[in-house]
Formats: structure tokens, C-alpha cells, sequence
């Protein structure tokens, strides 16, 4: 890994400087160069300007100093073996860029974090580039540029989702400095800016595929915004004295509503791919089928869960009140799920008390069945039951509690 990187990288940049050299000069000795006229160079910039704002032949040739920019792309197109060489290049420079954010933003990387980012490329390579240019229209040109532009938002998606495996890895430790949190909100601000210019970039790039490319663009750019609103509510959490109690709320509508729409999107990508590709039971048709399938039930689960958690936790608000200050003097001690101080909390009929966003998260994984994290009593009665909630002075004869003198 050490010596294949530079390798890499000097193999790249000999390649593209020859390939780049031999292909410009066949250019300009190539007819397709003389069929592109161009006016004359003026003097001086003042002239320039000047003629560029009242002369229209000068901005006719501007407009054909363009067109040789695209006469070069469409030559070096032609040459398949400069093509290879060309499009390395970015694809080298990406390399470098990426391993110089994982170098600056976040250090050495955990062994899950790599696992999950190699994975992540791979699932792009095989489905997005290699199944994109299955279904499509057999053109490899445009097939070429479309799959170099999707590939920048896949670049994009990977470091957001390298964003959230850390924030949740960091939450396993027990102090990490205010810093490494914000280096990755300032690259996730300059990711989120990176995909509203690249997304603007395709309305001149792409016009004719853009119902496709927004399609392509929104689930990036959700992931994008749920990873850096997490980053800014725990920012917003240290910063405050008294923390934010809206925290884990925060998080989870957002997570909830990002995840809900990601797959409407993917939902809606996959009916579109079908509808290009036409039905013909082949082997492209069965894949696409088992994804719509997979994504309706994943959206059917997330829906199913959500209710079943706002159940519980609407259970939890209305039927257990906040502890009072005699409670909380009382009690004295941290809440056992996040073990931080308990300055405001819920008192569970057993006697035992939480931070109400800590029994939202603790709900969230246990969903199946919510009980108290302590005494593992139930949080909230079957579906078919509506008998109220045990009294809480029936803690002392239910469980011991804290609370007991």
C-alpha cells in the first residue's frame, strides 16, 4: 500500500503527459483542427474587452475558441487508447484527493470504517457504472461521461458515509476532542456544497438526463445533510451549559425522513431503469425486479417502525411523569443509559429514572418490546391492551429501586 500509491500516481502522470502531448499534435494536423475557424488575436486586454463588449465578430470567435475545446474532447474520444490515459488521470487524482482527506479529516481509520468504505466502492463499481451502462443506450460515449459524473457523487457518498461510521464510532469513546468534530462538520459543509455545484454542473452537462440524474443526486445529497445535522446538534450540545435535551429528537426525525425519501428516490430510479430497459425477462430485468423488491420492503419496515416506536414512546410521555427536584436530590445518581448527569428525567413506574431522549434511543433499539434499561420491566402494554400503567408507588412491591430509602 505504501510504495502502490506513488506508483500509481507517477505511472498516471508519464502516461497522461505522453498521451496528452501525441494526442494534441495529432489534433492540430488533423482536419477536424482547420474546420474550426478562429478570428484573429487582438493586442491587449483593454482591447480585447472593449471588443468583446461592442464587436460581435469577437465574440463569435470566443464562442469558436469553445468549440475547439470540444473538437479536442471529441479527437481524443476517438483515440481509445488516449482516452484510457486520459481518463486515468482524474480517476488518479480522486485517489490522491481522497487519501488526502482521510489523512487530514480523519486520521488513521478504524478497522469497521475501512471495511465499510471498500465494501461501499465495490457496490458502486459493480451496480452503478457496470449496470448503468447495461440498461442504457449502447452509446459508451455518453455512457463514459455520465459514468465519470456519477462517479464524483459516489466519491461524495463515501466520505459522507465515512462521516457517520465515525460519529458513531466516537460515541464509544469516552472524550474526544472538540476538533475532530470539527474538521469533519467543515468537510461535510464543503461535500454538501460540492454536490449543489455538481448537480448545477449537469443542467449544461446533461440536459437530456436529468429526471435520471436528480434521481441519482438527491439520495447523496440527503445522506449529506443527516450526517451533518448529527455533527452540528452534539456541536450544539457541548456548546450549550445546560446541553440540548432536542438532540437525539433531532436526530432521529431527520434520520427517519432522509432514510424514508433515500428510498422513495432508489424506488423511483429502479422504475425508471425498468421503463428504459423495457421488459424482456432477461437477466438485467430479474435484478431490477428483486431491487424494487428490496426496497419496498425496507420502506415497509422503516414505516412499520416508526409507528411502532412513536407508539411507545407517546406511551412513555403521557402515562410517566418528569421527576420532581426532591426526586432527582433523591435518586443521586447518573442516568443509566447515557450516564450523564440527570438534571431533567422521567420516572418510570419501577422508581427508576432517565433522560427522556435516552428512553427515545433506548426504545429505538428495542422496539420489539421496550422495557426499563435497569429492571427490564415493560415500558408499554401489548397492542391489544388498554389498561392504564401500573401506579408508580407500586415500585417498592414491583422492583427494587434506587429511589428506596
Amino acid at each position: 500500500m505504501g510504495y502502490g500509491v506513488p506508483t500509481y500516481v507517477s505511472f498516471s502522470i508519464v502516461m497522461f503527459t505522453i498521451a496528452f502531448l501525441f494526442t494534441l499534435k495529432s489534433f492540430l494536423e488533423s482536419d477536424l483542427k482547420k474546420s474550426v475557424n478562429d478570428y484573429a488575436d487582438l493586442d491587449n486586454t483593454v482591447d480585447a474587452f472593449a471588443s468583446w463588449m461592442y464587436n460581435p465578430y469577437y465574440r463569435q470567435s470566443h464562442f469558436l475558441y469553445t468549440n475547439y475545446l470540444s473538437a479536442f474532447v471529441a479527437f481524443v474520444e476517438a483515440q481509445k487508447l488516449a482516452l484510457l490515459f486520459h481518463v486515468n488521470m482524474p480517476i488518479c487524482c480522486t485517489i490522491l484527493l481522497g487519501q488526502l482527506i482521510i489523512k487530514v479529516v480523519f486520521g488513521q481509520l478504524w478497522l469497521t470504517e475501512s471495511q465499510h468504505m471498500y465494501d461501499r466502492m465495490l457496490n458502486f463499481l459493480l451496480f452503478k457504472v457496470i449496470f448503468i451502462g447495461a440498461v442504457m443506450e449502447p452509446v459508451w460515449r455518453h455512457i463514459l461521461r455520465l459514468s465519470l459524473w456519477i462517479g464524483a457523487l459516489g466519491f461524495i457518498r463515501i466520505f459522507s458515509l465515512l462521516s457517520r461510521d465515525r460519529f458513531e464510532n466516537l460515541a464509544t469513546v469516552s472524550h474526544t476532542p472538540a476538533q475532530v468534530y470539527y474538521k469533519i462538520t467543515l468537510l461535510l459543509v464543503g461535500l454538501f456544497i460540492g454536490n449543489i455545484v455538481w448537480y448545477t454542473g449537469s443542467v449544461l452537462m446533461f440536459p437530456k438526463s436529468m429526471t435520471f440524474l436528480t434521481l441519482e443526486f438527491l439520495p447523496v445529497v440527503l445522506d449529506t445533510m443527516q450526517v451533518l445535522t448529527k455533527y452540528l446538534a452534539y456541536l450544539l450540545d457541548q456548546w450549550r451549559e445546560q446541553g440540548f435535551e432536542s438532540q437525539r429528537w433531532i436526530n432521529y426525525y431527520v434520520e427517519i425522513s432522509t432514510d424514508v425519501l433515500i428510498l422513495v428516490c432508489t424506488l423511483l430510479q429502479y422504475l425508471q431503469l425498468m421503463w428504459m430497459h423495457g421488459i424482456s425477462f432477461g437477466l438485467v430485468d430479474i435484478v431490477l425486479f428483486l431491487n424494487v423488491r428490496s426496497v419496498f420492503k425496507n420502506l415497509h419496515s422503516k414505516i412499520l417502525m416508526h409507528r411502532e416506536r412513536w407508539r411507545a414512546m407517546a406511551y412513555v410521555q403521557s402515562h410517566y411523569v418528569n421527576a420532581t427536584q426532591d426526586e432527582l436530590d433523591q435518586y443521586d445518581d447518573d442516568c443509566a443509559i447515557c450516564r450523564d448527569e440527570l438534571k431533567l428525567a422521567k420516572k418510570l413506574s419501577c422508581g427508576h429514572l432517565f433522560h427522556l431522549h435516552c428512553l427515545h434511543s433506548w426504545i429505538q433499539h428495542h422496539i420489539s418490546k421496550p422495557t426499563c434499561p435497569t429492571c427490564r420491566r415493560s415500558l408499554s402494554p401489548s397492542p391489544n391492551e388498554d389498561s392504564p400503567s401500573p401506579s408508580p408507588t407500586d415500585a417498592s412491591t414491583s422492583c427494587s429501586s434506587p429511589m428506596v430509602s
